[in-house]
């Protein structure tokens, strides 16, 4: 099979070498322009890139337009493939499409076409769909050139009313840390034996892109400046199909109809053309006896992958999985004694992507109807369960416009809601249901929208799963991740049809010398100002207690900039805070005296010097990478703030003395011996805080000086133990012991640090089971799950959800001078959970007083 594949590549490269017309002989074919047979070797991220710019150069049926750059600066890009008409109008295809979507106004003018985007490449490690990606590309337009078509397929035809678009790489940085990673480990020829080393990766292997995030998590939440990138690209096109290609360790091949669960926002019309996709798909994968599945495995519903968020859009959303991943090198012998080559997995890229183009192509007329009764259905008769979201005014002004800034980019639209309208609904934080009267600051966003299933999706409480054997986590309303009180609406509430005015927030400080300048505490934005003024040298305190001074009130945790603090720096201390606050859009205020009307005074004992953090975090084999990489990301682009992270089989000769906070990520810790957990618990007794998240919590409880105790609980491993339960239900049994991603109410205790700007309630991201005990001896339960009625959203197995009542999510022990945080769930998950990040700021500024 492997040798066939690989000799019908190079025929097939050598025909269209020489066919078509003397236009066409200009265009390389890709083994002619690499040097090489697709499928002999990985190529690099820039010999892709200039493959398709050469064919872009030479074809006058392809575009090449650049949207952005990775975080290494590699370039991003995509070729638009289809008749010479519809290059020359692609502009106004685009427009058109927009405007049938309703996001653009105007009428229908000129030109149309079904639009199908095929994205490759999110995972640097899933090798093969950006080598398919050059492949496919030069068949389109070798058929496009040559009269008689390429390969049997009538492309001309299938291109008159249909436009292709292609992004070859969607992880630059992911995919070339794991080709040079594989040169490096491979020798002259592969070597297809599973158990060398050229099958398995180093960590933290090329899935993630730079910052370790997984881009196929982050369509929805665009964190990452390669996910915000290609969504605003994206959204400029709006196309009816999207086929996001990967692949998985085992399994042959996988393509659609979707595993349940479907979320209910996907329409019936989404499911057909599934199945539509599905049977094109087999015929070809049939005549050519290769293996394959659907409907298994990979579900359509966490709205952050490259088919539920395309589709959550209108389009027709689509995974495709070859058997290989980082495992499969160039060659690899499976579990049935065949080897699996590089080529061979090209190949079914190739022949997927064709039959998607074919069957876009065989629909388009009927994919444009359909993509337009989409939208006009959004504005005149959304499905949901709710018809409208209400976000009080009175929320915290930087959250609310973080979530407005969210809402722009992702094109919901929303209005100030009419003041003094009776509205009854679920409110997020407590799941209670609440009447209250409209105000005029209020913010509705209305599912009457042409983004209606978007908003429908992203503001669902608590989503309905028609199968609890889900491959994510469960629920993700932004009301929940922003900490904001919301109510979801049943009836339609009215708004103003003025936009929203937001204003700044920065005033300029007054020249004249003032006493201390007082800085709120509520919110991300706060904690990156307070990392500005702690690199440029000023001295920071914070209020335990709340006060009153010059007829303006202050929270706890409010930061204080006293003059009699930062003598040294004169007249440039207001100019310092000044600049920083301009730069952060921060409120400051001026006061000009010590003595407060209420409360503490400013230089009372409860008000507390923050001790400049001096982070590190133990980065390798071992660790999360995920989790080290949220809070990689958190430093360099929350904060702007350094953090040192080291090599933890370092730990003997790092010199942890030189660093006051120490941050344990998720991980297993077995790199870590009895004589280095014995350096850390010193140090910590020194005057260290040691902030630990969720697993990096078991080592931990195993020493008696912590007083951290875990609820004995072992989660099921994906498959029940034998007994009563029938062999095939096995798997279903198992999920009663699960948590795969669940939000849980969660009461604090708002006048500790760790709490500071998150009031009484918050909503936390549950993933698993590991579940600590109350503290008890000294230590501080600041944050905990109550005893009854803690789910707020998602599924949770009911053996699973009944050990966390009553259980701690958020705590401080103190040992000798230094401290332990413990933070039972992940704050940073993903990157999205913004008031988990203020979780996370209190812990780093602020947790070191409560002692």
């Amino acid at each position: 099979m492997s040798r066939q594949t690989s000799l019908s590549l190079l025929f097939f490269g050598l025909l269209l070498t020489v066919a078509g017309s003397s236009g066409w002989a200009q265009v390389s074919a890709p083994s002619s322009f690499l040097g090489y047979d697709l499928g002999e070797r990985f190529t690099r991220h820039h010999d892709i890139t200039a493959y398709f710019e050469h064919v872009a150069e030479q074809s006058e049926f392809v575009e090449l337009q650049r949207y952005g750059t990775s975080y290494e600066n590699r370039p991003m890009l995509a070729v638009f493939i289809s008749s010479r008409d519809n290059i020359l109008a692609l502009d106004t295809i685009r427009v058109n499409n927009r405007r049938t979507a309703g996001l653009d106004g105007g009428p229908v003018n000129g030109r149309t076409a079904a639009i199908v985007w095929m994205s490759y490449g999110i995972h640097g490690n899933e090798s093969s769909s950006p080598e398919a990606a050059m492949m496919t590309l030069y068949e389109l337009v070798s058929g496009l050139e040559s009269p008689s078509g390429a390969d049997g397929h009538d492309i001309p035809a299938w291109l008159e009313e249909t436009v292709v678009v292609m992004d070859p790489v969607l992880n630059p940085d992911g995919r070339e840390r794991y080709v040079n990673w594989f040169d490096q480990m491979a020798g002259r020829r592969p070597d297809p034996r599973t158990e060398v080393r050229e099958h398995h990766e180093s960590w933290p292997g090329g899935r993630s892109n730079h910052y370790y995030f997984d881009l196929n998590r982050d369509w929805a939440w665009q964190t990452q400046i390669e996910s915000r990138q290609r969504i605003a690209f994206y959204n400029l096109w709006m196309p009816h199909v999207h086929a996001d290609f990967h692949e998985m360790f085992r399994n042959d091949y996988y393509f659609p109809p979707a595993a349940e669960p479907f979320h209910k926002a996907i329409t019936p019309w989404q499911r057909e053309f599934q199945e539509k996709i599905g049977e094109n798909h087999a015929r070809y994968f049939d005549e050519r006896f290769e293996g394959y599945f659907t409907g298994e495995i990979f579900d359509l519903f966490y709205p952050g992958y490259g088919d539920t968020w395309p589709t959550f859009n209108g389009a027709i959303g689509m995974t495709y999985e070859q058997m290989g991943h980082g495992r499969a090198g160039t060659s690899m012998i499976r579990d049935n004694g065949d080897t699996l080559t590089l080529a061979d997995r090209i190949q079914n890229h190739h022949m997927a992507g064709m039959s998607t183009v074919e069957v876009t192509a065989l629909n388009s007329e009927r994919l444009r109807i359909e993509f337009h009764n989409y939208f006009r259905m959004a504005e005149e008769e959304p499905e949901a369960e709710f018809a409208s979201v209400v976000i009080g005014g009175e929320n915290h002004p930087d959250r609310l416009l973080a979530l407005l800034d969210y809402l722009d980019r992702q094109e919901i639209r929303y209005r100030n809601a009419e003041a003094g309208q009776n509205m009854s609904g679920r409110h997020y934080l407590s799941g209670e249901e609440q009447s209250r009267q409209t105000e005029a600051e209020d913010i509705v966003v209305p599912l009457s929208q042409p983004k209606s299933a978007l908003a429908r999706v992203l503001f669902d409480p608590d989503p309905e799963l028609a199968d609890s054997n889900t491959y994510d986590i469960t629920a993700w309303a932004l009301p929940y991740a922003y900490g904001l009180d919301a109510w979801a609406v049943e009836d339609r509430v009215p708004v103003n049809d003025e936009p929203v005015r937001t204003a700044t927030r920065y005033e300029p400080l007054p020249e004249e010398a003032a006493y201390a300048y007082a800085i709120p505490w509520g919110d991300v934005r706060d904690a990156a100002m307070l990392a500005d003024l702690l690199k440029a040298g000023v001295r920071v305190q914070f209020a335990e207690a709340s006060f009153t001074i010059a007829g303006n009130s202050f929270a706890p945790g409010t930061l204080l900039v006293l003059k009699n603090a930062n003598r040294s720096m004169g007249k440039q201390l207001r100019d310092k805070v000044d600049h920083l606050a301009a730069k952060h859009d921060r409120p400051v205020t001026a006061l000009p005296s010590g003595r407060t009307d209420h409360g503490p005074d400013l230089s009372s004992p409860r008000t507390h010097l923050i001790e400049k953090p001096v982070a590190a975090v133990p980065a390798g084999p071992g660790i999360h990478s995920y989790n080290l990489g949220e809070l990689w990301h958190y430093f360099d682009y929350t904060l702007d703030y350094p953090l040192g992270m080291f090599q933890p089989d370092r730990l003997p000769d790092f010199p942890l003395e030189d660093y006051n906070v120490l941050i344990l990520p998720q991980g297993n810790y077995r790199f870590w011996e009895d004589s280095d957990w014995e350096k850390v618990m010193n140090w910590v007794e020194e005057g260290g805080r040691l902030i630990a998240f969720s697993s990096a919590l078991t080592p931990l409880a195993g020493m008696d000086e912590t007083g951290i105790v875990l609820r004995d609980f072992e989660e099921d491993n994906g498959e029940a133990e034998p007994g009563d339960i029938r062999f095939g239900d096995r798997r279903r049994e198992a999920l009663s012991r699960r948590i795969s991603g669940s939000v849980l109410r969660t009461t604090l205790d708002e006048t500790h640090p760790l709490a500071y700007g998150l009031g009484d309630r918050y909503a936390t991201l549950t993933r698993g089971t590991l579940t600590p005990e109350l503290l008890e001896n000294g230590g501080w339960n600041v944050g905990w799950i109550p005893e009854d009625e803690i789910l707020l959203g998602g599924w949770a197995g009911e053996e699973a959800i009944s050990q966390k009542q009553g259980s701690l999510m958020a705590g401080t022990r103190t040992i000798g001078d230094g401290q332990i945080v413990i933070l039972a769930d992940n704050p940073l998950f993903r990157g999205f959970w913004r008031n988990g990040a203020l979780l996370f700021s209190n812990a780093l500024f602020h947790a070191g007083i409560a002692r």
